[in-house]
This record gives C-alpha cells, structure tokens and sequence, in this order.
C-alpha cells in the first residue's frame, strides 16, 4: 500500500510539470498584460534645478523579455503647454536609455522604472504636459492602466526662481497729464501666473477703470476696481481674455514687452496712464511674507477689527474659508472683500429715523426729539448695517469733517444731521472732492461753522463776512496749517522753520468765497418747495426739515464776485477772476484745496490714524498719499490704508510703537457685536429672532435687509463712555491727532490721539456703563418710550446674549482652568486679534484666565467677567 501510494504521487507531480503552462495544453508563455502607473510625487520634473519625474510600467503574467511600444502626446487641452522629445530624455532607473519609443522589460521583471529628465533650455516656457500611452504590439496585452503623464516645469515656484517685471506709469499717446507712478510683476518660477503691484498719483480726474492690456490690443484682464494694486494674481490662461490659441503665446507676449497696464479717467476714458511690463534679469526677486497658519488667522481678525465695527464668528469664518492655509491669496480675498462691501447697499441714518418718529410719541403725541433716536440708532447700525466698511469710514470721516450736536442748532435740525452722515458714507467709495463739495454746501455744516446765510462785506453797515468755516477748510479740511511733503513731514523753509499754508490776508479772501450761501428748500403744506429768501429763518419746528436736507444754494445779490487772492501751492497762487459766477468759483476752490500738496498727506495720515495705527511711518503715509490724487478716491485710499505691508504684517503686534488706543466708542460696538446685542425689537418682521418666549415686536422697516437677518433695535439710552458719534466738544473732535501723553509716549516722540479722552473720571464712568449694560442691559428711559402706547418700554431693554462664550466653555474639554484658559483664548483672538497668546508674555491673559476659572458659571458671574474683562482690559484696549 505505501508503494502504490508513492507510485500514485510520482505520477501526479510528473502529471502536473507537464500541465505547465496554466493548463492551456500548449505548454506556451502566457500573454503578459503590460500597464503603465504614475510614480507617486515624483510627476513634475524641473529644468533649472535637474529634477527628474518618473512613470513605471508593470506587467502580469509571464516571463519571458518582451518591448512594448509606446506613443508620445502632449497636453489634451491645445490651450496649454506640451513637450515633446526636445524637452527630455528617457532613462531607465536602473540603467540605460529607452530606445526610441520601445520600452523593455527583461526575463522574469515585472517592473520598471522609467525617468524622465528636462532638458534645460534658455526659454521661457508655460507648464508643458507629457502624455505616455501604451500602444498594442506583439507579445503583450495593454491593460487598464495605459497612460501616465508628467509636467515639466521652467523652476520650481520659489522665491529665488521669480522673474521680475518693472516700468514707471507714463502718459498714454496724446495725452497731456503729470500723473506717475510704478508698476511691476512678479512671475513665479513655473511662469503659470505672478502677482501685480502699482501704485500712481496725480491723476487729472477721477478713475473710471484700470486693464492689463495687449500692446495694440485688446484687455487680457480687467481689474474690477479702483486705486492701486497690491498682490494682485494674474494667471497667465487665456480664459482671461487673450487673443491668442496658446497660453505660451501670452508668456511670449510678457517676455517680448508686449504687455501693459493702464489707468482709465473721466478725462481720459480710453486711458490717462500706462506701464509696460519689462523684465529685468538683474533685480532680485523680492522676499514672499511667509506667514504661519496661525498669523493668517490673526491676520483675518486685525483685518476685520480694522475694517468693521469689530470682527465676528461668522465674518472671520466667510474670510477664512476663501483664504488659503498660508494666507498666500490674502490681499486677493481682502481686496475683494472690501470691493463688495461697497457694493452692498448704504445702511441709512435718515429713513431709519423717519421710520421711528411716527412711533416714538408721549401720552399728548408730542414727538421724541429727533436727535435722541439718531443718537441710539449709531448703535443699532453699528453692530447690524451689512456695509460695515462703509460705515466705519463714515465714522473715521466725522472725525475729519466735524459737526456735533453740541451745537444747539445741529441738534435741533436732526434730519439734517442724520442726512449728513448718510452724505459721509455715500463718499465712503467715491471722491473727497466731492465730498468736500458737498459737505460745503450742506446746511448743518453752514450752520455748525457759520456760512450759512454768510453776506458779502459791507464795511459801511460795519459787516464783514464770516470767517469760520474759511479757516477750517483749509486748517483741518484739507491741507493744515504748515506744508507737507508726500510721506506727512513737515516742509522746511530757509529759516528752518515750518512753511505756513496761508495767512490772516488769505483767510479774509477765502470767507468771500463762502458768501451768498443759504437754504435753498422750505416747505409749505407739507410739500418740499425752493427758496428764494436769503434770510429764511432756521424753523426746526416742521418734521421734514427740507431746508437742513437739502444743499444750500447761491444767491448772486449777497454772494462776493470781486476778484480773490488765495492760498499757494508749489509756488502757484489761486487767483478767482473778478465776476466768476459762485457756483463755478466754489468749484475752482474746491478743486484746489483737494489737490494741493498738502492736503493728500494730511487727510491720509489721519485715516491711518482711525483705521490702523496712531503712527504710521512716513513711508506707508507717502504710499497711500500716492493713490489720493488730485481728487482724492476714496475706494483706492481706505484699498491702500487695509492693504499696505504696513497694516498687514501680523509680526507688527509685537512692535511697541504700532497700534492704535481703541477709542471708547470701537471699544463698545465690538463688545456689542461679539456678544450679539438684542432687545425684543426686531427690524423686520421675523420677530423669532428674539430670545426667549416673551413679548416681542416687529418694526418691520422698509430697509431692513440692509441689516444683517437678526437684526434689533438698541435704543441703550445714554451710553456715558467718553465719546458718542457726531458730539466732539468742538470742530477739532474729540482729540488732537498730534496728542503725546507725557512719559514714555512723548518722551519717544509717539502721539496716542485717543488717549486725550482718558481721565480718570472717564475711566470709571466708562466701566460703570459696561458693567449696567452687562448685568442689567440698557434702556432709553423717557416719556416717550414709556408713554408711545406702541412698543412696550421693556421690550427695547438692550441686553448681550452669552451663548458663544458659554458654548466655548462647555465645549472645551477638561476642568475649570482648561475650559477657562480656552474661553480667554477665544476673548482674545476676536476682540485682541489673539495679540496675548501669539506674543506668549502677557499676565493679562492669566489673569483672566484664572478669575474666569474661580467664577461661579451658573449665578452669570462666568459671563459678567468674560465680557467685562475683554472689554476694559488695558491690554485689551490697544488695537495692533
């Protein structure tokens, strides 16, 4: 048995060796099925650095040798790069060079490493893909897998591999224009796409547009919106607009200086100013801004807290979503931001007021004061108006082009007042000398500085025109009182002594310019009709105030026409020609004042000063000056003042001498927005945005979508904290920009402007009205929210919501410190830009930390502390 056992086996084994073959009966190799595979991260080779890219090519089944053909293509969209054979050579890993378009495996190799090596050329070429297919042949099956495709690539995208292109703005053919400016573009090193830079100044009117063009062609890209360009990404594809069938016909365009960019004005809609872009091997490559995640994340809550009322979840969350990791497209994001935003419709003070008249009323149904609810809506749109860059820039501006309602006429005349600040933020994206027109013209203006209703000089009746408003124009509306140079410092004559701007002589011609001026609307029956009497008394008693809404008019017969003797600039006088029309001389003086030397640095500085830091380096003030031009746009200035390196750089947050005091009306709103203010007042109808499930009322207000979806009335009554909008002590503000407190400040010649308003009375008055609105909320406390029979006094009471600092606490993981530390963190990093953390030295953060961790959470204590301390924390009150 054991025997036959063996016997059985022999004959098995001897059975399956001659089944060999599979047991296709033929004793044949099977056809091996050959495939090509990318190799991972290996598919981009480099010509300047030599890099090699690699495919494999695998088979199955089989032994034996075999060659395998192969085809080689290029990019399947014809738009784009392809290499060919001259671009490259193909090597085996481990040895030799693939012959031609044959690649072979030897006996028993079931894979094989092909290279693919770039070959360096002294061209500027696009991105070229390479396509490697399989084609059938002899001995083999193709299968699945039979194409792989590698790029190659001029450099790899580093600084040192950027190209750079640079001219200066000159003027385009026929056009007679002193504006200038620079203009480059930085290439990165695969030539895919670069970022643009420039700046210009000295425009002969307003910017209309701005393109890339094509020397004697058409727009390869438009550049939708004004004023300079910083970062700008350019990618060098024809979806932008070229004429061309390949993308290396742009590229070659670049290289062969065939592209430029021009600036379009209303003087010269078919382009005032062009660059061409010239490459110049010679210039360094300027070093990236290479920031962490982390910075980025600052970065986003600087650039909101210095754009908005102060930063949010969910306006942080819309920025960071759209920004890369390492923030390389940021000045992308935020410079479309901030196009948008002055997109969006104006939030308006008037009708908002309008809207709330009707309702406010006592038991005899006398109105509430106008002024008092103008006063609390600041708040509501403040911390609701979707157009918060708009806003913020209203606010900055009436700190330049002062009115207050200390004056009792600007009070009394409150739709008037509500209506100039509407005109402040309607040139929030338009020209300062239209602004500065405007505001002229405007009745409360008149009022508050005294050319309303202004005669001509009459020395024999003794009369001689009012000199007020001509001093402010120039001292604090324009130039100042001392030259400039571009970048704010202050020019020098030969006795080393300040050059004054203008003198007593120039202030005296200046007020006949202001003659002539008064109302040019009054009312009758209810309906708005012209005024034709010069001496139209002030009648605040109508509720339409037509005569404070509407601009103020010229009247010929008390307007000065002899000739005028004006300030100079650059060694020019203005002259007013005798018998000049008031309407034409107005423009002539408005036109001049706006683009006198002077005024571009001064009007900048002090945007700098309310937007981003008390001491802005004469270097960033000459950089945004450079973009005011002769008629001041204001879209490419706020752009400038958000954009610049100086403003954008989140290292600065350790610098000593950046950063701004937060002024106390910045300190509120940002607590107000942070802690989602309400009351049971909502805007609109949607009356299911109220917390809680008590009463509630809907205002249903005609504009309400200009407010953000949860929008709430906050009449908070009187907000005691040191500064309410549009009530400076005088037409100076509420300080001086030039403000140094003595000590350390002034000691390193560094002005704190905001500090002015710091007393020590101020201060704990100030954190007397945080603590009320936190614990009790606050309320407009009169007879007419008592008494209006419409809206229940209660439900306008303005309280903060605690859910985000209590979900942060909940959420955190660990015990009281952990969850304490995490909240601090949070209070930080929206209210501070997270300045503690980041710099790591700060006590203050610890400080808070441990009180939030030994509060008691249930009693509301957590909350009072939270929103208390992140408010009126000394370092918490230094926006950098």
């Amino acid at each position: 048995m054991q025997l036959g056992r063996q016997l059985f086996l022999s004959f098995g084994l001897v059975t399956l060796i001659s089944c060999g073959d599979n047991g296709n009966g033929g004793g044949d190799e099977p056809t091996p099925v050959i495939s090509l595979s990318a190799v991972s991260g290996e598919t981009q080779a480099i010509e300047k650095s030599g890099r090699i890219a690699k495919f494999q090519i695998s088979r199955t089944g089989g032994s034996g040798a075999v060659s395998v053909e192969f085809a080689i293509s290029g990019n399947s969209d014809p738009e784009k790069g392809s290499a060919t054979m001259t671009d490259f050579e193909l090597h085996y890993s481990d040895g030799g060079v693939v012959a031609g378009t044959t690649l072979a495996l030897s006996a028993n190799q079931n894979n094989r490493v092909i290279e693919v090596r770039p070959l360096a050329d002294a061209l500027h070429e696009v991105p070229e893909t390479v396509t490697f297919t399989l084609v059938a042949g002899t001995g083999y099956k193709v299968g699945g897998t039979s194409t792989s495709h590698v790029s190659i690539i001029d450099a790899a995208n580093t600084d040192a591999n950027r190209k750079v292109f640079l001219n200066t703005f000159s003027p385009q053919t026929g056009v007679a224009t002193t504006a200038s400016g620079t203009a480059s573009f930085i290439l990165q090193g695969d030539n895919a796409a670069g970022l643009m830079n420039y700046t210009f100044s000295g425009l002969t009117s307003q910017q209309v547009d701005q393109h890339i063009h094509l020397t004697n062609g058409p727009i390869l890209r438009d550049i939708g919106f004004s004023g300079p360009v910083f970062d700008f990404p350019w990618d060098l594809s024809l979806a932008n607009g070229a004429p061309f069938q390949t993308d290396q016909e742009l590229l070659d365009a670049l290289f062969e200086g065939r592209v430029f960019v021009n600036i379009h004005t209303g003087n010269f809609p078919g382009g005032e100013i062009f660059a061409t872009f010239i490459y110049d091997s010679s210039v360094t490559p300027p070093p990236t801004t290479q920031l962490t995640e982390e910075e980025v994340d600052l970065d986003i809550v600087r650039f909101l807290n210095q754009a908005t009322f102060g930063a949010t979840p969910e306006d942080y969350s819309a920025l960071r979503d759209q920004i890369d990791a390492d923030g390389a497209n940021r000045m992308s994001v935020y410079s479309e931001w901030i196009e948008s935003q002055f997109q969006l419709s104006q939030t308006r003070y008037l009708p908002f007021l309008d809207a709330q008249l009707p309702i406010f009323l006592d038991a005899t149904g006398d109105d509430e004061p106008g002024h008092i609810i103008r006063k609390d809506a600041f708040w509501t749109v403040a911390a609701f108006a979707k157009d918060q860059l708009r806003q913020r820039v209203a606010f900055a501006l009436s700190q330049i082009l002062v009115v207050s309602e200390q004056n009792a006429d600007v009070r009394n005349a409150h739709r008037g007042t509500a209506d100039y600040y509407d005109t402040l933020a309607r040139h929030a994206n338009l020209t300062y000398r239209e602004l500065l027109e405007e505001i002229s013209r405007h009745s409360v203006m008149g009022a508050y500085l005294s050319h309303l209703r202004n005669e001509k000089e009459n020395p024999a009746a003794g009369y001689f025109p009012d000199e007020n408003y001509a001093r402010e124009v120039m001292q604090l509306f324009s130039f100042g009182l001392v030259g400039r140079n571009p970048n704010g410092s202050i020019k020098l004559g030969s006795d080393n002594l300040p050059i004054q701007t203008y003198d007593n002589e120039v202030i005296k011609e200046m007020a006949q310019v202001f003659t002539g001026l008064s109302f040019s609307k009054t009312v009758s029956s209810g309906q708005m009709l012209d005024n034709n009497n010069f001496n139209l008394g002030s009648n605040f008693g109508n509720g339409y105030q037509y005569r404070w809404t509407e601009p103020m008019k010229f009247y010929a017969d008390r307007h000065d026409n002899t000739e005028k003797e004006l300030f100079t600039d650059s060694g020019a006088q203005l002259v007013i020609p005798a018998g000049t029309e008031p309407d034409q001389e107005l423009d002539l003086v408005i036109d001049a004042l706006v683009a006198h030397s002077g005024t571009a640095p001064y009007v900048v500085e002090r945007l700098i000063q309310r937007f981003v830091t008390s001491n802005p380096s004469p270097d960033y003030i000459e950089r945004v000056a450079g973009v005011f031009g002769a008629t001041g746009d204001m879209t490419a200035v706020i752009r400038a003042i958000l954009l610049d390196e100086e403003a954008r750089n989140p290292t600065v947050m350790g610098d000593p001498r950046f950063g701004k005091f937060k002024e106390p009306v910045l300190q509120m709103t940002a607590m107000l927005r942070l802690h989602q203010a309400y009351s049971s007042v909502v805007i609109g109808d949607d009356v299911s945005v109220v917390p809680g499930d008590g009463d509630s009322y809907a205002l249903n207000y005609a504009n309400a979508s200009q407010f953000e979806n949860a929008a709430m009335l906050l009449r908070t009554g009187s907000m005691n904290i040191g500064q309410e909008a549009l009530m400076s002590p005088s037409v100076f503000n509420f300080y001086s920009p030039d403000f140094a407190p003595t000590g350390v400040l002034s000691n390193n010649s560094l002005v704190a402007p905001e500090l002015e308003l710091v007393t020590e009375t101020q201060i704990y008055t100030a954190f007397n009205t945080h603590l009320g609105l936190i614990r009790n909320g606050k309320i407009r406390n009169n007879r007419y929210t008592r008494e209006n029979g419409t809206i229940a006094q209660e439900l306008l009471r303005v309280r903060l919501r605690d859910d985000r600092v209590m979900a942060i606490w909940n959420g955190a993981a660990g015990d009281s410190s952990a969850k304490a530390t995490a909240l601090a963190e949070y209070l930080d990093f929206y209210m501070n830009a997270g300045r503690l953390k980041y710099l790591g030295v700060s006590s203050t953060l610890t400080e808070l930390s441990n009180a939030l961790a030994a509060s008691n959470v249930g009693s509301g204590e957590l909350f009072e502390l939270a929103t208390y301390g992140s408010a009126l924390l000394p370092e918490f009150m230094v926006q950098k």
